[in-house]
């Protein structure tokens, strides 16, 4: 099972400025107006100081309250310009309406089918786990999302999702199958390519859950607070079950 190449980057060195101590910055010259600086795309919206030279803040033009200061100009750069090239691949992929993943993130069929198997180790030894926890339980995935959110602490949330997105969402896919003795369901494009996963229940098979919402919802922050990869496995199997013909009723279509 060859594992990823994708670099991880982490994130740049960012805290949070209240609006009087910008005042007192640019009263004092340390934080200098550069909207030259500025993307098109956040014109009217930010506003761009070069802080002491190294720093960067970039402050919302309406309400003009606190701002966000990256410790290092060449940082936010560099972090930047990832995310421009992460939106431009992923702008090049055609994908399905149903697809789990983004365009972006190309696997081959073959190759999550063996990534299914291996998820435990994977993920183990990706993570610095016990061999033993991942074991395709519920509660495993209290010690795996533990294990995520150290990380995502740490390193880029877009990368994190290039890397581990597709072998996360094979361990919560076979969790859930065990849960409700259920088989995979995946379906890819003419070259072979990923498209969809389900988990379908053999006796029933309208009854069918999609294994890569939770890591899915945690990624994006849409998950509520105090949520983890537990809570939503949990919420995928109840909320989502029976949701052939329903798709609509769960703005999944």
């Amino acid at each position: 099972m060859k594992k990823s190449n994708n670099e991880i980057m982490k994130k740049p060195k960012t805290k949070q400025v209240k609006s009087k101590q910008i005042d007192e910055w640019i009263l004092m010259g340390r934080a200098i107006l550069r909207n030259d600086l500025r993307p098109k795309d956040m014109e009217g919206w930010s506003d761009y100081y070069l802080f002491d030279n190294n720093g960067l803040l970039i402050r919302d033009t309406f309400e003009r309250k606190n701002a966000t200061l990256y410790e290092e100009y060449s940082e936010y750069v560099e972090f930047n310009k990832k995310l421009e090239d992460r939106i431009k691949r992923a702008n090049k992929q055609i994908i399905s309406p149903n697809a789990s993943f983004p365009g972006l993130i190309q696997v081959t069929i073959e190759h999550f089918k063996v990534m299914i198997g291996e998820s435990d180790k994977i993920l183990a030894n990706e993570f610095a786990l016990e061999s033993d926890v991942l074991d395709y339980s519920i509660l495993s995935l209290t010690y795996l999302d533990k294990a995520i959110k150290k990380t995502l602490k740490i390193y880029d949330a877009g990368d994190f999702e290039e890397k581990y997105a597709v072998c996360i969402s094979a361990y919560c896919g076979e969790v859930m199958r065990r849960k409700v003795d259920g088989e995979w369901k995946i379906t890819g494009n003419a070259a072979g390519i990923l498209d969809q996963i389900l988990i379908e229940e053999k006796t029933n098979p309208k009854h069918s859950y999609r294994p890569e919402i939770p890591i899915a919802l945690i990624l994006s922050g849409d998950a509520p607070k105090g949520s983890n990869l537990k809570i939503e496995v949990d919420a995928q199997l109840h909320k989502y079950g029976f949701i052939k013909g329903n798709e609509e009723h769960y703005d999944l279509q």
